[in-house]
């Protein structure tokens, strides 16, 4: 009797941890995961002064773009439950034309309490579907972090389906105004002046592990 109740109990035991393992492995099939890629990827910050126009370029843009598995992003359209995060190292992005703007910019960002601009996603609408060659168009929301301060976000982005598991998303003239997030305008020598709106623009790469299965 004792050795029929072990056995009992054995089998259930057996029966819970295959029934676990197959929740598992659904709920990982049930998204494909996108995952940054460096070759490709640029990132861009536009802004003015009193005396002329600057810039700042990266190419460092780490983090994931999660869609569920049963989505073609060539013909998508509407609401996607999607996810994404985004990081940016501050100090990735530099200024190779006016000497010491780069330093200054970085001071001004607290770069080294706050060293990544950071952007998490809450929604994702497609409203132009993609084609052959041609990249899809929606509108994002989410929250953009920069000098630890947290602000809610919206902007238009291009989903571009290279390849086979590699997407190219790109959003362009985000406006960022840097005393939302704290950040005073910077002034050098009492005569250079920075406006306090930029925009930011990016090129993401992303594409899906080896092996893994995407559509």
């Amino acid at each position: 009797m004792k050795i029929n109740t072990l056995t009992r109990s054995i089998q259930i035991g057996l029966v819970a941890v295959a029934v676990s393992t197959l929740s598992i492995q659904s709920r990982a099939e049930d998204v494909i995961r996108y995952k940054g890629r460096p070759v490709g990827t640029k990132v861009r910050i536009d802004g003015a002064a009193n005396v002329h126009k600057w810039n700042m370029e990266g190419t460092i843009i780490s983090g994931f773009f999660e869609v569920p598995a049963s989505v073609d992003l060539t013909s998508a359209k509407g609401e996607i439950a999607s996810k994404a995060e985004i990081s940016i190292p501050v100090s990735s992005i530099k200024n190779t034309e006016w000497e010491g703007m780069s330093e200054v910019m970085l001071d001004a960002m607290h770069a080294t309490n706050s060293p990544y601009i950071k952007f998490s996603l809450t929604s994702l609408n497609i409203t132009t579907p993609g084609a052959a060659g041609k990249a899809l168009v929606g509108d994002v929301k989410g929250d953009l972090i920069i000098n630890n301060i947290t602000n809610a976000t919206a902007f238009p982005v291009s989903i571009e389906t290279v390849e086979k598991g590699r997407l190219k998303i790109t959003a362009t003239d985000v406006p960022v105004k840097m005393t939302d997030f704290k950040i005073a305008p910077p002034v050098k020598l009492g005569i250079f002046t920075t406006d306090p709106d930029v925009k930011i623009s990016f090129e993401w790469m992303v594409g899906v592990p080896k092996g893994a299965v995407a559509k």
